[in-house]
């Protein structure tokens, strides 16, 4: 889960979050210290990442099933912790209702969603919306590898990868995140909440990766 300088070249994984800033564009601000303070995090993510294959049927499902383990307690825990008009469009932002739509397309089972902790703090719960909106960053290049699968295409399965906010997106969610919290005093109540919500989706890759005999099994319908 890569944030703000991903080769843009790179193997997309459906664990990552690519952020795809210039590389003039760093400073010191808190989504900098978010991105320092989840590095490692980042890493592992990386690597589950790549246990799944978006072209099959059976790597798609894990996917999205990891992911419906996670999202839905994760966007409930910062809607709970914001303070009232903090984020006005975080309910347009937030994607647990199109993630169902795509496991009912493919008629998945909806999984146990995974317990999330109260935040307890409005700064955690910023650090913690850093993670998801940086999630769909790179989306578009997951969402093309699913759609070279035709029976995935054919399903319309999609509504979780292709999720617009309708808002002003990554720019204006990174410019209401600095202007929330302009005092490194709150910072690193932020990386906790950041940190949070990686150990949320590590756990959910981690149950929920496809065997890699999915992806040979399928690999002879690509």
């Amino acid at each position: 889960m890569r944030h703000e300088n991903d080769d843009a070249a790179a193997r997309p994984t459906p664990s990552r979050l690519s952020m795809n800033q210039s590389a003039g564009a760093r400073s010191n601000g808190l989504r900098w210290h978010l991105r320092e303070a989840t590095a490692g995090l980042h890493d592992q993510a990386d690597a589950l990442g790549g246990a799944y294959d978006l072209r099959s049927r059976a790597g798609y499902a894990a996917f999205l099933s990891a992911h419906a383990r996670a999202l839905p307690g994760l966007e409930a825990a910062v809607a709970e912790a914001l303070p009232p008009g903090a984020m006005p469009d975080w309910p347009r932002r937030r994607r647990a209702a199109s993630l169902l739509t795509d496991l009912a397309r493919l008629e998945l089972p909806v999984p146990h969603a995974l317990p999330v902790a109260p935040l307890g703090s409005a700064a955690a719960a910023w650090g913690m919306a850093y993670v998801l909106e940086g999630s769909r960053l790179g989306n578009a290049m997951l969402l093309k590898a699913v759609r070279t699968s035709p029976t995935l295409a054919e399903a319309g399965a999609d509504a979780y990868l292709s999720h617009r906010p309708d808002s002003e997106g990554w720019p204006g969610f990174v410019a209401r995140l600095e202007q929330a919290l302009p005092d490194p005093a709150f910072w690193p109540q932020a990386g906790q909440g950041a940190r949070a919500a990686f150990h949320v989706f590590l756990d959910a890759l981690r149950s929920g990766r496809a065997p890699i005999s999915d992806r040979a099994e399928y690999a002879t319908h690509e």
